[in-house]
């Protein structure tokens, strides 16, 4: 993390969703970042380094816990001044960009690079709550009204 830039939170679920997030380090290293992480090995082991809070993985269906998770959400970004909101899935953005919406918070969606058939219900949550989808195939321009294809992240 380099001093300077926009406090941006990084949200990231385990898998392939953190992979596209790190793959993006060239672009968040130049700001100040602390993520948000579904605790498992590989975010444990890779994220190691960061100012992590661990949240739970959410499914949107779970109407109790996601308003729990916006409020945490609306406190973290509260609390840290948080800039810009970036993730590529899961269910723990949703929150985050629910609350993102709510303060006024730019929030960038990264589409996966596995998805080419109908995404999940969290993508499409993000997505659509998203000041800015970004896409790894020229095919999915056409799905999201504000999407930038930047090609394969890794």
């Amino acid at each position: 993390m380099t001093q300077g830039g926009r406090r941006t939170l990084l949200v990231s679920s385990s898998g392939g969703v953190l992979l596209d997030v790190l793959a993006l380090r060239p672009w968040w290293r130049k700001h100040e970042v602390s993520w948000v992480s579904v605790e498992a090995p590989d975010t444990a082991e890779l994220l190691a380094a960061y100012d992590v809070r661990w949240e739970p993985e959410l499914r949107p269906s779970q109407v109790v816990e996601l308003v729990r998770a916006v409020l945490r959400a609306r406190a973290v970004l509260r609390s840290t001044g948080i800039e810009l909101v970036v993730s590529a899935g899961s269910g723990v953005a949703v929150p985050y960009f629910l609350a993102a919406r709510v303060a006024r918070v730019p929030a960038v969606w990264v589409e996966t690079f596995n998805v080419i058939g109908k995404p999940g219900l969290a993508a499409r949550l993000c997505a659509t709550l998203a000041s800015q989808v970004v896409v790894q195939h020229p095919e999915l321009l056409a799905r999201h009204r504000r999407a930038v294809n930047v090609g394969e992240l890794y």
